[in-house]
């Protein structure tokens, strides 16, 4: 199978119902839908955003599948049920086996994708770095040391200079926030297992108490947030998410290993 952007390809979407396959993990979790309506002659790859990175790759070899499919002239109908009886493309994945399933709309098998197992809580907190304790002392340690003055971020001036250059103005992070910051990655709370711009962003949830799984999902999205979106860090600081997040996570660190940290 090989994508090229100018080959014939089924519409992207569909107001009618529609057919699709479960394509599951070496664990069973589901990572996504490929779906296909003849009414619009439409075909495509829903992802479970929720899942892993895995989903996206898959994601890439179906749409190179149904290119192919659709050079081959077959119905997106029957494009499923060829693949129906073989591995996955891409051998990303595996199909389950059986016939098609059948949704009244795209929509509605949108509504299967929002799922969050504890599957998918499982995996992000195995990512955890539990056996390196230095690690985890000092992210409570950064944690305990971060004054209120820390989680105001000042920004540097911006505007028009005096020999004409444009400054844009940018957050700048004193060495506290920073501190905590690196602390989370070197935890292992910020992780590319975690599909953060296909998610909703993070916020602080009512009682401002965190999952620890939760608290991973956060870290990630606010860390390598930052690089796309000046101020991701400082309004997390100011927020309270930061906070929930090492809190929630040092105690889940506690928990599982019984070892208390003791912040210096």
């Amino acid at each position: 199978m090989s994508y090229a952007p100018g080959r014939p390809r089924y519409r992207s979407t569909t107001d009618g119902p529609v057919r699709y396959l479960t394509v599951v993990d070496d664990e069973g979790e589901v990572m996504g839908y490929p779906w296909g309506a003849d009414t619009d002659d439409a075909a495509g790859w829903l992802l479970r955003p929720a899942g892993d990175a895995a989903g996206d790759r898959a994601g890439l070899a179906w749409a190179s599948w149904f290119a192919d499919a659709k050079a081959r002239g077959l119905a997106p109908s029957a494009a499923l049920a060829g693949a129906a009886g073989g591995p996955a493309p891409g051998e990303i994945g595996r199909i389950v086996p059986g016939l098609p399933g059948a949704a009244p709309s795209l929509e509605a098998l949108k509504g299967l994708t929002s799922a969050v197992t504890a599957g998918d809580d499982r995996r992000l907190l195995a990512g955890l770095d539990r056996e390196n304790a230095d690690a985890w002392r000092e992210l409570a340690a950064a944690h305990a040391g971060l004054a209120d003055a820390d989680r105001e971020v000042r920004w540097s001036g911006s505007g028009r200079q005096p020999d004409g250059t444009l400054r844009i103005g940018h957050p700048v992070h004193g060495t506290p926030l920073l501190r905590l910051v690196r602390a989370l990655s070197g935890v292992g709370a910020v992780t590319p297992s975690y599909l953060w711009m296909r998610n909703p962003p993070p916020a602080v949830p009512a009682g401002g108490r965190l999952a620890p799984a939760d608290a991973v999902r956060a870290a990630t999205a606010v860390v390598r947030g930052e690089r796309f979106a000046d101020g991701t860090i400082a309004q997390a600081a100011a927020s309270g998410l930061l906070d929930a997040v090492a809190e929630s996570l040092c105690a889940w660190y506690e928990a599982v290993t019984g070892s208390p940290q003791a912040p210096s």
